[in-house]
């Protein structure tokens, strides 16, 4: 796994991560999560609520889908880390407090492809304006979460997460929800 991988995977560990996938009789298969009793895996097209934008960047990460994961955000898309991993991810000589999508896309392709099972669990159903944002357009949803990441086919080893995220969902111009900001809360 190479070093950005690495850090991507060190800063999930401390970023607010999320997103819900349980145990099925000891054996997670990611490509068909377990769900609630009668429910199915299904993305929302369109994601025409801001819970809904959250739901499918579940559905993604769970799954490992890297198009689906990525259709959540749009270009502004910002992932805004806490000040202890504050870094230098882009190689630019200038340390990073927050990353765009294009980052954001770079480190999910490599993590998803080299990991063998995600779970996370993403915990909360507040939602209310975003005081960052004069027009009032744009959503607020504090988000608890839980997440493991496997490295090995035995679902042993890997690394585990869990803290508190906020996320500023805005529409598009088609009406569509999205994740504008991802913001680390986590303690350290």
């Amino acid at each position: 796994m190479n070093r950005i991988a690495r850090r991507k995977i060190r800063a999930l560990a401390a970023v607010s991560m999320l997103l819900a996938a349980a145990l099925a009789a000891g054996c997670w298969n990611p490509f068909s999560p377990d769900t609630e009793e009668g429910e199915e895996l299904q993305y929302y097209n369109p994601a025409d609520s801001a819970w809904k934008a959250l739901k499918n960047l579940e559905y993604a990460y769970i799954s490992r889908d890297l198009a689906h994961y990525t259709a959540c955000f749009r270009e502004d898309f910002e992932f805004h880390l806490l000040e202890i991993d504050w870094a230098d991810y882009d190689g630019d000589q200038i340390i990073d407090e927050y990353w765009g999508k294009s980052l954001e896309e770079e480190f999910h392709e490599t993590m998803f492809a080299q990991v063998s099972a995600i779970e996370l669990t993403l915990t909360g159903t507040q939602e209310s304006p975003w005081s960052g944002d004069s027009t009032g357009m744009s959503l607020a949803l504090p988000r608890t979460f839980d997440l493991k990441v496997y490295t090995d086919g035995a679902h042993t080893t890997g690394y585990r997460a869990s803290g508190s995220s906020l996320f500023i969902c805005r529409e598009d111009s088609t009406g569509e929800w999205y994740v504008w900001q991802w913001w680390d809360q986590s303690d350290t």
